[in-house]
């Protein structure tokens, strides 16, 4: 009976409901405040009926894990609230005998990294690693058409997202929205290309979304660290998946085509980061190496226990928010030991590998032949290998993204140890 029910669940996660992808494109959405903006609610409200279904999430997927505990991964179904764990003890030491405030002061504040439960909303809901994937496929694609759209129209809600651009000034309207999802696209658009599984038309189709998600980085976006990730991405699923004929086909393709238009496509970007200098205030470059260097000095305050979660409002002994061009989210995987400490480092060094490990051995067993964990895998190592690596696990812009990669590490840990069960 027991060995019925897991062929059941086993036969559900390979299901696809356009249903459920859907929910998850507006939880994604919403992540960054987007469908509040678009209706004129207020923003604060909105985070916090977010961080409310991510918070009912939990408690549901504490209640359905007693009923699916015989085949299930154990351990990883716990990640997203020792983590969550861990920023509570950092920011209530922190806020009691170093950086003295209220509680009034941070602890409303904590909500920033209730996102990070959407494993467990994923996790009730069973998502499968299909859903997920072409979920993110068609939330970049919205975005896409969403950004053009306001390049022609300058749509009013988005004014919020828009950032100083990084090659034209201020004379360009650039909108910086849901950028890693998008990036997160456009890699498992090129994983399911070169996948080998799809006919002449489907392949047209994927190479003509790749194509216009990449030059929705180039011009509107505008993010050089992306334009890596993206790059860095596409060599490790070359990698991974093998020299053949077929992908070595496409590779060649992408090298001359990259070769010959680059130049002519950006070459006012070109000109525009030749021109920036490491010293320059405006440069994003310096300000990344400024904001290091100041969180850097604020943790040493903290002894290296590490500065917590402060209110975004109050301005007491709040070193988060002492200059406005300085964010520690700019200071990459430093993030993660400034804010928390030793213990904040080894949550974004343990998770990430363990999810990277997981993503590739189960890669590995479907005989290099899954998409969907091989556009896991590339795209949490493109920001991995980055020149600045992101956490997705402690910082709050994009701990959405860490809770959906904490799922999936648990969703193929959990699959591999159902089909080891099977034999």
């Amino acid at each position: 009976m027991m060995r019925r029910q897991a062929e059941i669940n086993l036969a559900g996660a390979n299901r696809f409901s356009v249903i459920k992808v859907l929910f998850f494109c507006i939880m994604v959405f919403e992540s960054e405040g987007l469908i509040t903006q678009l209706v004129g609610g207020n923003v604060i409200y909105g985070a916090w009926f977010y961080a409310g279904i991510m918070l009912l999430s939990l408690g549901l997927a504490s209640f359905m894990s007693l009923k699916f505990r015989s085949f299930q991964e154990i351990k990883y179904f716990y990640y997203p609230v020792i983590a969550f764990a861990v920023f509570f003890m950092v920011s209530l030491i922190s806020a009691n005998f170093l950086f003295l405030k209220d509680v009034k002061d941070w602890l409303p504040s904590m909500y920033v990294f209730t996102p990070i439960f959407i494993f467990y909303f994923l996790y009730s809901f069973r998502y499968s690693s299909k859903e997920i994937i072409w979920g993110f496929i068609l939330v970049s694609i919205f975005i896409s058409m969403l950004l053009v759209i306001d390049r022609l129209f300058n749509l009013t809600f988005l004014d919020d997202y828009q950032r100083r651009s990084a090659f034209f000034g201020n004379d360009i309207r650039r909108i910086v929205l849901l950028k890693n999802e998008v990036i997160f696209g456009f890699v498992s658009v090129v994983s399911i290309l070169i996948s080998g599984q799809n006919t002449k038309q489907e392949n047209t189709v994927l190479l003509l979304i790749a194509g216009i998600l990449f030059l929705l980085q180039a011009f509107i976006m505008e993010s050089r660290m992306g334009f890596l990730a993206m790059g860095v991405a596409c060599i490790t699923l070359l990698y991974i998946k093998g020299m053949t004929k077929k992908v070595l086909r496409w590779y060649v393709v992408g090298f001359f085509t990259v070769m010959f238009l680059f130049p002519m496509i950006f070459k006012d970007h070109i000109e525009g980061l030749s021109q920036m200098s490491l010293h320059d205030s405006a440069s994003n470059i310096s300000i990344r190496a400024e904001t290091i260097s100041h969180f850097y000095d604020a943790y040493l305050e903290s002894d290296g226990w590490g500065i917590g979660q402060m209110s975004p409002n109050a301005s007491i002994n709040n070193i988060l928010h002492t200059s406005e061009h300085r964010n520690i989210v700019d200071a990459g995987f430093f993030s993660s030991l400034f804010q928390f400490g030793p213990l904040g480092l080894l949550i974004w060094l343990v998770f990430t590998y363990q999810s990277l490990k997981a993503y590739l051995l189960y890669y590995r067993q479907t005989e290099n032949r899954d998409p969907y964990s091989a556009a896991v895998f590339a795209f949490l190592m493109s920001f991995t290998l980055s020149l600045l690596p992101l956490s997705f696990f402690t910082s709050p812009w994009c701990i959405t993204t860490g809770g959906i990669l904490l799922y999936l590490l648990w969703l193929f840990r959990t699959e591999m140890m159902r089909k080891t069960a099977f034999n």
